[in-house]
């Protein structure tokens, strides 16, 4: 697992520099432009969104290749499953998922975005996670958990936060393929001694 340590600046918009105030939490996303590379998403969120001022960003990006950006450290906040839209199951800000997993956080008041960290996986230019992705999130994903002391019960993805977000999109549209993701995930924790 290749980890390239590439920081965003700190600025308002992508990386506030505020510290998280727990990890609860993995939250999985996808880039939604197909084919897009790590390096592009890096630079959306150092560039183009401090200027459009957009609040977007993640701790980690996962290149097609499987390389690994490592954008907002790990103690740190990301802007990437906040909202103040309404899940249009449960009528409330966050689902009820989020709000039984943060129940602190996923208030109007406040976000998941303070006790989670976020990971942003390239598509392929059919909208799929090359294996490699997949192979790299799974450490990655196992790895944090097994830093922090959680489970892969404690990886999530955007959609089951918002609600409103068909993100990631190919487990949105297949949620046994976000299944088979977190068995591997839990296959790889139990390896990690």
């Amino acid at each position: 697992m290749s980890i390239i340590q590439k920081f965003l600046t700190v600025n308002e918009f992508t990386r506030p520099g505020m510290r998280l105030r727990e990890t609860l939490g993995i939250i999985m996303h996808y880039v939604g432009k197909p084919g897009q590379r790590a390096l592009d998403v890096w630079s959306w969120f150092e560039n183009d969104c401090p200027a459009g001022q957009h609040f977007s960003s993640a701790n980690y990006i996962i290149d097609l290749n499987g390389d690994i950006y490592h954008a907002v450290p790990d103690d740190e906040v990301a802007y990437h499953c906040g909202t103040s839209r309404l899940d249009p199951r449960s009528g409330r800000v966050y689902t009820d998922w989020a709000r039984e997993k943060f129940p602190a956080y996923a208030a109007s008041n406040s976000s998941p975005n303070n006790c989670t960290i976020g990971i942003e996986l390239c598509v392929d230019v059919k909208g799929n996670f090359p294996p490699a992705v997949t192979d790299s999130a799974v450490k990655l994903a196992a790895r944090l958990l097994k830093e922090h002391n959680l489970t892969a019960e404690d990886v999530g993805h955007h959609n089951k936060v918002v609600g409103w977000k068909d993100c990631p999109l190919p487990w949105v549209k297949s949620p046994s393929l976000f299944d088979a993701f977190k068995a591997r995930v839990q296959k790889q924790l139990e390896g990690i001694a």
